[in-house]
C-alpha cells in the first residue's frame, strides 16, 4: 500500500480531491518507513516459502536475524532514524533466541548454499557440532551395514519411500565409499558453496554415497519448516473450494 502511494506521479497526488493531502516531507517519511521494513518483507516471504527448504535461513543471508542485522546497519548510514535503533533493539529481544536453537544452526551449516559463511566467531565449535551429531548415527549406520552382509542369502525388499535416505549402490560399494566422521565434515566444508538460488536437497541427493551420515542430518534439520503459513494457506484453499468460491 505505501509502495503504491509512492509510486503515483506527485502532480496526480496533488489533483486528488481529498480534505488533507500528503506534504513533501510525510512522502519522504513514508518512503524512508518503506526503505527500513523492506529487508523484514524479504524475510517474511523467505521464511513462509513453499516447497523449498526455508529452516536454513532463520539464521543466514538477508532473510534471516543476522542479515536483519547487517540490513538495519548499512541503512543506519542513510536515516539517522530512531525507528532503526528500536528494530536493532528488537531484534536482540525477541529473535535472539532463535540464532541459538541448534537445529537452526545446523541446518544453516548443512545448506550448500550457505555452510560455515555465517559463522567465523565460532567456526570450531560448529565444527564440533557437526561432527558430534555425526558421530552419533555413525555407530547405527555401521551395525545397519554389518547386518546387510551377513544376510546377503536373504536381501530384505526396501520401501521406495525411503530410497532417497539409502545408497542405491550395492553393499560392498556402498562400504568402500563410507568415510569416517571427519573426513565426511571436511570433505563437505572443503567443496564450494552452491549458488544461492540451488535446491539443497538435490545437493544431498546427488553426495549421498560419498556423505551417508551427512545426508541423514541434512533431511533431518532441513525439512523442519520455518513457518505455518504453507498449511495456512492450504486451509484458505479449502475453505473455498468447500464453499465453491
Amino acid at each position: 500500500m505505501l509502495r503504491s502511494l509512492l509510486n503515483i506521479d506527485p502532480p496526480k497526488l496533488d489533483q486528488l480531491n481529498c480534505p488533507v493531502k500528503l506534504t513533501k516531507y510525510e512522502l519522504n517519511i513514508i518512503k524512508e518507513i518503506t526503505d527500513i521494513l523492506t529487508p523484514y518483507e524479504v524475510a517474511t516471504l523467505e521464511c513462509q516459502g513453499e516447497n523449498v527448504v526455508t529452516s536454513s535461513r532463520v539464521i543466514k543471508v538477508i532473510p534471516s536475524i543476522r542479515g536483519l542485522k547487517a540490513e538495519l546497519e548499512h541503512l543506519s548510514q542513510t536515516y539517522k532514524s530512531k525507528m532503526i535503533t528500536t528494530l536493532k533493539s528488537s531484534i536482540e529481544k525477541r529473535l535472539k533466541i532463535y540464532e541459538d536453537m541448534e537445529m537452526f544452526q545446523l541446518a544453516s551449516l548443512l545448506d550448500p548454499c550457505f555452510k560455515m559463511d555465517w559463522w567465523s566467531p565460532e567456526v570450531m565449535f560448529m565444527k564440533f557440532l557437526l561432527k558430534s551429531k555425526v558421530d552419533e548415527i555413525m555407530p547405527t549406520t555401521t551395525e545397519e551395514k554389518g547386518s546387510l552382509q551377513e544376510n546377503k542369502e536373504t536381501p530384505t525388499k526396501k520401501c521406495k519411500l525411503f530410497r532417497f535416505m539409502t545408497p542405491s549402490a550395492s553393499t560392498s560399494s556402498s562400504l568402500c565409499t563410507l568415510t569416517s566422521t571427519l573426513s565426511q565434515v571436511e570433505s563437505y566444508l572443503s567443496q564450494p558453496r552452491t549458488e544461492d538460488d540451488s535446491d539443497p536437497l538435490l545437493f544431498w541427493e546427488q553426495n549421498q554415497s560419498t556423505l551417508p551420515q551427512l545426508t541423514i542430518l541434512a533431511l533431518q534439520y532441513l525439512c523442519i519448516p520455518v513457518s505455518s503459513a504453507p498449511v495456512e494457506r492450504l486451509f484458505s484453499i479449502a475453505r473455498k473450494v468447500i464453499h465453491h468460491e
